[in-house]
C-alpha cells in the first residue's frame, strides 16, 4: 500500500486543477478558437446543461464547491470547443475545416473501412475530440495534429480474427446404360472471421458452429454415338456397321461445410478506462467523467459511469463458496466486512491476494515499511496526526503508548479497526487487518468509483488493473447459494419455475398507454421485495450476459435493449434446444459461456431497464432467441 495522508483528495485534485489547468486552459481555448467559440457555446446551452449535471453528479459536492465559476466556465468551453469539432462547420474558418476533416480521416483510419465486419467499431470522432480536451499536447511536444492520432491510435479497437478451415464437397454419378460411377472430393478453403473484438465501449466475442449446407444439384445429359454391327433377326452383317446413341447422365452435387458465428456483444469500458488512464494520457477518474460528459453533450450515447460502478453483490442473502486459490477459512471475515462496509467480498480479497499472497509473504513487510495481512503504512494505520508521523513517507515509529490503541488510532484519525473486539487494532490480526482494508475502500469513495478507490490504496494504473483482474475472477470462479426456502422446487427433466413470486402478466398481448403489443414472456412479482433470488430454469450454457443497467430502470428505457440486466441461457429439454431470457435483474452472478445446472443461482430480481416494478419477465424459445415473435409461451412448460 502506497503512503497516504489523511485529507481530501477528491479537494486536493481540484485545488490543483484549477491552479495549473483553468486559467491556462480558459485563455488559451478563447484565444484560439475566439468568436467560433462564442457561437459554439450559445448552440451548445442545452446540451452543455445536460452533460453539466452529468458531470457533476459524477465527481460530487466536494469538487463542485470547490470548482467554482472557473473551472465551470471551462467546463462550457470544452463543451463548445467539442461542438464546434463535431456538429456545426458552418462556424469554422478553412484552417478549422481542414482540422476537423482530418480528425474525422483519423477516426476512419482506426478501422479497416474497406472490412464492413470493423467499421461497426470505429472509433467516433466526436469521442476523440472530446477526450482531446484534456490532453496537453505542448507537454509532449506534438502538434494539434499529432495529438488526434495519438489518441485515436489509442482509442483504436483490437481485432482478433482466427482461422477457419471448410471445405466444398463435390459428389459427380456418371450414369451411362444403366451403368453408374460416384466420384467424392473435397476442397478445403479457409475463412478468418472476427472472433474477439475489444472496442473502447463494448466487448463481442464469436464462437463458431459447423454448419453443412443443403446440397447444390445439378443435371446433365450427354449423347455420343457409336458404330455397331448392322444387325437383322438371326443374322449379323460384318461388314455393314450402324450409329446407335449413348446417353450419358452427369449428377452433380455440392455443398459447403463451413461456420455459423454466434456472436455476443457486451457493454464494456475496459479499453477506454485503460488507455485514457495510462500514459501519455495519464488521466484522473474526474478526467474521464468529464470526457463522459462531453461526449454525451454531442448526442451519443456512452455509460461508463454506470459500468464502473460494477454490478455488486453486496447484501447477498445466502452462502458464497469461494472458488480454487482462495483460502475458505477467510471468507467468513470477507462477508462480516462487505456487510458492514459496503465492499464487495471480491475487492477485499483481491487486496488480500494482491499485497501479500493471501498472507503467504514470507515477512509481510515491504521495504518502504508497509506491514501485516493487507500491508499498511504505520501512519496510515495509526493516523498522519501522530506526531512522529509529520515529514515522513508514512513509516514512522509509533510510540507504544499510542500503538495499535483502538481509542488512540481513533483520536489521530487512524484506519486500524479492532474488528475482533480484543481491544486491539493491529495490521498483524487478520480479522483486523480486512475490516480495516474495507473500511479504508469505503472512505474513499469505493460506492461511487471502484478504481479511483483502489488507486487511493496505491497510485499505480497497473496496480488498480491487477486487482480488478483478481477480482473478477474470484468473482466468476465463486458459488453463489440462496437460502433453501426462497428457491421455487427442482423439475428434473423439464423447465422449472426461476424465481419465486406470484405471476404478475401473463403471455399474450397487452396495452400499455394505449399501445399495444405483444407481451412474450411470463412475469414475476418481487412483491416489492430487493432480494429474490432468480435460478436457472433447466440445465443450460449461458449464452448471453448484460449487465451496467441502473438498478431503478424507467418504462420505456433502452437499457440492455429494454431487458437491463439480463441473461440468456440456452437449455436442452426432452433433446430440444431452447433459448430462454431472464430480465430486469438487479445483479447478474453468472458469465458467458458459464455452464449452469438447474436451480442455479444466476442474479437477483430488480427493476432495471424498460420496467416500473420488481420482478423478472421470463421468455422461453425454440432453439434461440429471435425476436419477440419467436417466443413460446412459458406457461406451455410451467405451471405459474
Amino acid at each position: 500500500m502506497q503512503p497516504q495522508e489523511d485529507k481530501n483528495h477528491v479537494a486536493e485534485i481540484a485545488k490543483q486543477k484549477a491552479k495549473k489547468v483553468a486559467k491556462r486552459k480558459v485563455k488559451a481555448a478563447a484565444k484560439k478558437l475566439g468568436k467560433a467559440a462564442a457561437k459554439a457555446a450559445a448552440h451548445a446551452v442545452a446540451a452543455a446543461f445536460k452533460s453539466l449535471i452529468s458531470f457533476l453528479g459524477a465527481i460530487g459536492m466536494p469538487y463542485i464547491l470547490i470548482i467554482g465559476g472557473v473551472l465551470l466556465l471551462l467546463f462550457l468551453l470544452y463543451v463548445a470547443v467539442t461542438l464546434l469539432f463535431t456538429t456545426d462547420s458552418s462556424l469554422l474558418n478553412p484552417e478549422q475545416k481542414a482540422f476537423q476533416s482530418y480528425i474525422i480521416a483519423e477516426a476512419d483510419a482506426t478501422v479497416d473501412m474497406s472490412r464492413p465486419e470493423q467499421i461497426p467499431y470505429r472509433v467516433p470522432h466526436e469521442l476523440i475530440v472530446a477526450a482531446m480536451q484534456l490532453y496537453d499536447s505542448t507537454k509532449h511536444g506534438q502538434s494539434d495534429r499529432e495529438a488526434v492520432h495519438t489518441m485515436a491510435q489509442a482509442l483504436k479497437p483490437i481485432f482478433k480474427y482466427t482461422k477457419l478451415e471448410g471445405s466444398i464437397e463435390t459428389e459427380i454419378t456418371t450414369c451411362t446404360n444403366g451403368s453408374c460411377s460416384k466420384n467424392t472430393t473435397r476442397k478445403p478453403f479457409f475463412i478468418e472471421p472476427l472472433e474477439r473484438v475489444d472496442a473502447w465501449d463494448r466487448i463481442m466475442t464469436a464462437t463458431f458452429t459447423p454448419y453443412t449446407t443443403e446440397w447444390q444439384v445439378s443435371v446433365s445429359e450427354s449423347t455420343t454415338y457409336v458404330e455397331v454391327p448392322k444387325t437383322a433377326p438371326g443374322t449379323e452383317t460384318p461388314t455393314e456397321y450402324v450409329s446407335e446413341p449413348v446417353t450419358t447422365t452427369t449428377t452433380t452435387k455440392t455443398r459447403a461445410h463451413t461456420f455459423i458465428p454466434n456472436e455476443v456483444v457486451t457493454e464494456d469500458y475496459t479499453h477506454y478506462d485503460r488507455v485514457l488512464s495510462q500514459p501519455p494520457f495519464s488521466y484522473g477518474q474526474e478526467d474521464k467523467y468529464l470526457v463522459e460528459a462531453l461526449y454525451q453533450a454531442t448526442g451519443n450515447h456512452i455509460r461508463y459511469k454506470e459500468w464502473l460502478t460494477g454490478n455488486s453483490m453486496i447484501g447477498f442473502e445466502g452462502s458464497v463458496t469461494p472458488g480454487a486459490g482462495i483460502p475458505p477459512e477467510f471468507m467468513k471475515y470477507y462477508l462480516e466486512a462487505e456487510k458492514i462496509y459496503k465492499v464487495d467480498w471480491y475487492y477485499i480479497a483481491a487486496l488480500h491476494f494482491v499485497e501479500t499472497g493471501f498472507s503467504t509473504h514470507p515477512t509481510m513487510v515491504s521495504g518502504a515499511g508497509a506491514e501485516g495481512h493487507f500491508q499498511f503504512m504505520p501512519c496510515t494505520w495509526h493516523g498522519w496526526k501522530v506526531p512522529s508521523c509529520k515529514g515522513t513517507n508514512g513509516n514512522a515509529e509509533i510510540p507504544a503508548s499510542i500503538k495499535y490503541n483502538p481509542m488512540k488510532i481513533k483520536e489521530y484519525g487512524g484506519y486500524g479497526v479492532d474488528a475482533n473486539k480484543n481491544g486491539i487494532a493491529s495490521p498483524w490480526e487478520l480479522e483486523d487487518a480486512i475490516h480495516t482494508s474495507a473500511a479504508y475502500l469505503n472512505k474513499n469513495g469505493y460506492s461511487q468509483n471502484i478504481n479511483g478507490a483502489i488507486y487511493a490504496y496505491n497510485h499505480a494504473d497497473w496496480y488498480v488493473a491487477k486487482v480488478n483482474e483478481a477480482a473478477t475472477r474470484f468473482k466468476e470462479q465463486a458459488t453463489y447459494s440462496p437460502d433453501s426456502g426462497s428457491i421455487p422446487p427442482l423439475k428434473p427433466g423439464s423447465f422449472m419455475r426461476p424465481a419465486a413470486g406470484p405471476k404478475s402478466s401473463g403471455f399474450g398481448y397487452r396495452t400499455i398507454n394505449g399501445k399495444t403489443s405483444l407481451h412474450a414472456g411470463t412475469d414475476i412479482s418481487g412483491q416489492g421485495k430487493t432480494n429474490v433470488p432468480i435460478v436457472s430454469s433447466a440445465d443450460g450454457v449461458v449464452s448471453r450476459v448484460y449487465t451496467g443497467c441502473p438498478p431503478q430502470g424507467s418504462y420505456g428505457s433502452k437499457c440492455g435493449g429494454g431487458f437491463g440486466n439480463h441473461v440468456y441461457i440456452k437449455h436442452k429439454v426432452d433433446g430440444q434446444t431452447y433459448e430462454a431470457v431472464y430480465a430486469h435483474m438487479s445483479k447478474v452472478t453468472v458469465s458467458l459461456n458459464q455452464t449452469v445446472k438447474q436451480g442455479e443461482f444466476i442474479g437477483v430480481m430488480g427493476t432495471s431497464g424498460s420496467s416500473t416494478g420488481i420482478h423478472l419477465h421470463f421468455e422461453i424459445h425454440k432453439n434461440q432467441r429471435v425476436s419477440r415473435n419467436s417466443a413460446l409461451n412459458p406457461e406451455l412448460f410451467i405451471s405459474f
